[in-house]
């Protein structure tokens, strides 16, 4: 398991994540599912993407997204995928939109 401080801070200090919002943050990828999760420790601890293909998304789908997703997000998102597959389909589905919250 990742240090909670030191992702804390390389969340801050290297995604430029703001201060206010990080421990969201922590707080989801620390319940990520087990695969997932270890997927983003081995990118997290030596920079080495582990790809995966979840309900059809894989690492370069996500990238490519209108959004623009960095990795933390990815990773995010792929979790997202195994726990509620239609709900996270959809959303990744619609059209961008900076806006929406």
């Amino acid at each position: 398991m990742i240090d909670r401080k030191l992702l804390r801070d390389r969340l801050v200090n290297e995604f430029d994540y703001p201060d206010k919002a990080v421990d969201i943050v922590v707080d989801k990828i620390n319940a990520m599912t087990p695969d997932v999760y270890a997927a983003f420790e081995e990118w997290f601890n030596t920079g080495k993407i582990v790809d995966m293909e979840i309900e059809g998304y894989d690492f370069a789908s996500l990238k490519a997204n209108e959004a623009k997703m960095n990795t933390i997000a990815i990773y995010l998102s792929f979790d997202w995928l195994v726990r509620e597959p239609l709900k996270a389909k959809a959303a990744l589905e619609r059209p961008y939109n900076p806006l929406r919250r």
